[in-house]
């Protein structure tokens, strides 16, 4: 996923509160966001200053609703897996909503389709395996998520050299995710605005 972060700017810890000052900064998310995700977090880590593994930032950010995780291993449900990945890219977004969302195949072809504010939309998918997901197929369609228009805002890949890992993506600006990458020491694939 990422290199080890050990710092944010000027030689502080890398810890849950320190991210959640971040996220505000970057205006990414609310103050009333980043508190309500720290409640979260205390419920399996007391203390927001505990300076945080690197292992772990991706898992705090994750709290925070700026993020959106597409599983490398095997999953239970192909099909609730990705409801559950739209529904997230949507919910970061803040533009969608997702319903119906179901695999369909045709024409020996597979299809992920789903409604889109109540539009029909469809993503080509294929499994090499029966339990796992198309990461690429949602990397190369994941942006029909951002927000368009004149937000620029655009999903940006967190890369990691292990291809069995889960594949992140982060919802922000370039400015923003150049920030995120400095800051915080991810490897983030930073794509201009479409």
């Amino acid at each position: 996923m990422s290199g080890p972060p050990a710092t944010i700017g000027l030689m502080v810890e890398l810890t849950a509160r320190t991210i959640a000052n971040r996220l505000v900064e970057l205006d990414m998310v609310t103050r009333t966001r980043a508190d309500a995700a720290l409640a979260a977090i205390a419920e399996y880590s007391a203390d927001h200053d505990e300076e945080l593994d690197p292992e772990d930032v991706l898992d705090v950010m994750y709290e925070f609703g700026v993020t959106v995780v597409v599983h490398g291993e095997d999953v239970c449900d192909l099909e609730e897996s990705y409801r559950e990945i739209l529904e997230r890219a949507a919910a970061c977004s803040g533009e969608f909503t997702v319903s119906d969302v179901a695999l369909v195949e045709e024409d020996d072809e597979e299809f992920l389709r789903f409604r889109l504010n109540g539009e029909p939309a469809s993503w080509p998918v294929e499994h090499l395996a029966d339990d796992y997901l198309d990461q690429l197929g949602v990397w190369q369609a994941i942006d029909e998520l951002a927000p368009g228009g004149d937000d620029p805002r655009v999903f940006h890949a967190i890369t990691d050299d292990d291809s069995c890992t889960d594949d992140i993506y982060v919802l922000a600006t370039p400015d923003q995710a150049r920030a995120l990458r400095d800051d915080l020491g991810l490897n983030l694939d930073i794509r201009a605005t479409p």
